[in-house]
């Protein structure tokens, strides 16, 4: 199969993709999968037909463990800004899922959903910006460096409405952690996030709100 990975015949590596994601699965083969991970990256950037890429994001996230997690992260990351628009919104759920399922540091677990809402805003469900609040409200050891990351994610001059929501929550309930910094003290943490009150819905107007009280 790994050797069909690189056949010329379109319908062939589809179908050796194909096969390997049932494999991935399986403890007796799923090391041996992982070894092709390299042309996969590849057949996930590269190839021409859609359906065939689509398959190899399937298969990566099928070969996923602890040992690569970080790696296969970052690589369907980097695919994310220029990705199909018909596969993104499942390509960000299941990059959310591996961070969440595969962290071993939730600061890395931070910066990759953020990272998402950067990359791919629109295609960002409120499962899972939702997810990543929960996450930092239950850890924390993780609370100060999600409010000084959102932080300096604000400040870019085109933010995703989905990022001043993140921000809102996190702000709200831990700006305190790096109130004592000038560069972000509650002044500056107000006036950053007052600056997309007016670009915002009423829902996350509402969200702001609740955070300035």
């Amino acid at each position: 199969l790994g050797q069909f990975l690189s056949n010329r015949e379109t319908n062939l590596r589809y179908l050796a993709l194909e096969s390997m994601c049932h494999l991935a699965t399986s403890e007796f083969s799923h090391e041996a999968v992982k070894k092709h991970q390299e042309v996969v990256i590849l057949s996930m950037k590269m190839e021409k037909d859609v359906s065939v890429r689509q398959q190899a994001v399937d298969l990566l996230y099928a070969m996923c463990d602890r040992s690569n997690a970080e790696e296969i992260v970052q690589e369907m990351l980097n695919y994310l800004e220029t990705a199909d628009y018909s596969i993104r919104e499942e390509m960000v759920l299941k990059v959310a899922i591996l961070a969440e399922k595969y962290a071993t540091d939730f600061t890395w677990y931070v910066d990759v959903i953020l990272n998402l809402i950067r990359i791919a805003g629109d295609y960002v469900s409120e499962e899972v910006w939702y997810r990543v609040i929960q996450i930092v409200i239950n850890r924390e050891e993780v609370q100060g460096y999600a409010a000084k990351t959102v932080f300096e994610a604000l400040q870019a001059p085109a933010c995703h409405e989905n990022m001043v929501k993140v921000g809102g929550y996190i702000l709200g309930e831990f700006g305190n952690l790096i109130a004592g910094d000038s560069h972000s003290a509650p002044m500056v943490q107000f006036k950053i996030l007052h600056s997309k009150y007016h670009l915002c819905s009423s829902m996350t107007r509402a969200l702001l709100l609740s955070t300035y009280i």
